[in-house]
Order: structure tokens, then C-alpha cells, then sequence
């Protein structure tokens, strides 16, 4: 019988699947949300919160009990659920600005890394230190921070996506607006995915030669 996590995978419920969980880091997932496809990002995946809960499900952030208790209170409490889903895509498009900029040697945007610091400083702030197998981890609680808990938990993993050495194998699609960690030989990866970016510049390619 397939988990609930592998269904919304193979359904396709969270408006993305699993194979567009690309960026090599669940940060990055996150602010590939948006766009796809090319270089703007008008296309939002996250148009509710039921839909931001089925992404974190889907990218690992919340357990199926977490998120279908999220549902349930975002049902609840509709006007809350709205307010925090506009707080965490500003969270995302502040975010995805400072990251492209890294990405590409641009200049960060200091509004945007203003912006991005000081939710991650709240984001440590209710967190907590868990005990691990080998270490511990900050963690975020779903009662402590209830319909937030998917902006706080992002934001612990943006604190820990900056401060690490991936921040160098960070790249931007050549195709379209997606981000994501290089981790190829010889750092060469030119796509967000073969299945995706890369097929759809074969063919164009190959359209091009055509006409010549």
C-alpha cells in the first residue's frame, strides 16, 4: 500500500511531483515553487496553504500527521491560513532574489537580505535544540508555531543552507528561473533536469539545425 507521502509523489496533489524536487536541497525546492519553464516566474504552484502543506509533505518538511493537521486548522481558520501563506511566499520571492544573486555574481539585493535576516532571526528564535543520533539539531515544533510552522521550519533551512559550503555549488537553470546545487563531476550541470530543461534545449537544438 503506497504512503501518503509517495501518493501526493505519484498524484502529482502538491502541484509539483517528485521529480520536480531538483534543487538538491529543500530550500531551493521550495523557491523553485515558482516559475519553470523559462526565466520569468509568473507560474505559482502555491496557490493555498493547502497546497503549501502538501508541498512541505511532499519535500519532507512536515509529517502526513503534521500536514493533515494543518489542513485541518487552515479550514478552521481561513483568514489566518491566508496570512500566513502571503507571509511565507514574500519569505520566497525575498529569498529566491538573494539566491539568484549569489547564483549568478550579482549584487544581493539588500531590501530582499534584510528582508530574508531578519525572519530567519525569528525562525531561530522559536526554535529549539533536539537531541539526534550524533548531534543536535534546531528544531521547530508544530505547536509552537502552528499555521507558521512551514515558514519557520523553511527559514532554519535557509540559516543552514547560507552558512554551509553548498552555497558554492549553487546554480541557476540555464533554461529557466530554478535553482539548485551542482553536485555533478567537474561541476558542469547546465540544467535543472534532463527530463525537463535539458530534453527541451535538444530539441531545440535540433530544431535549429533543421532549418539551417
Amino acid at each position: 500500500m503506497l504512503s501518503e507521502r509517495h501518493r501526493l509523489m505519484e498524484s502529482g496533489v502538491a502541484g509539483l511531483t517528485a521529480e520536480d524536487l531538483i534543487g538538491g536541497h529543500a530550500c531551493l525546492d521550495f523557491v523553485n515553487t515558482a516559475g519553470g519553464g523559462g526565466k520569468s516566474r509568473d507560474l505559482d504552484r502555491m496557490v493555498s496553504y493547502e497546497l503549501l502543506a502538501n508541498w512541505a509533505e511532499l519535500a519532507g518538511l512536515l509529517t502526513a500527521r503534521e500536514a493533515a493537521s494543518l489542513r485541518r486548522l487552515a479550514k478552521v481558520s481561513p483568514d489566518a491560513a491566508v496570512s500566513a501563506l502571503k507571509q511565507t511566499l514574500r519569505f520566497r520571492e525575498d529569498l529566491y532574489a538573494c539566491l539568484m544573486a549569489l547564483a549568478t555574481d550579482g549584487v544581493v539585493p539588500a531590501e530582499s537580505w534584510q528582508a530574508i535576516t531578519s525572519q530567519m532571526t525569528q525562525c531561530l528564535a522559536a526554535s529549539h535544540l533536539k537531541r539526534g543520533p550524533s548531534a543536535f539539531t534546531r528544531a521547530i515544533e508544530l505547536e509552537d508555531g502552528e499555521l507558521d510552522t512551514i515558514l519557520l521550519r523553511i527559514g532554519l533551512l535557509a540559516n543552514d543552507l547560507l552558512l554551509s559550503d553548498d552555497l558554492r555549488r549553487l546554480k541557476n537553470c540555464d533554461r529557466c528561473s530554478w535553482l539548485y546545487l551542482d553536485r555533478s563531476k567537474g561541476g558542469r550541470r547546465r540544467w535543472c533536469s534532463m527530463r525537463a530543461c535539458g530534453n527541451r534545449a535538444k530539441v531545440q537544438r535540433f530544431a535549429e539545425r533543421q532549418r539551417d
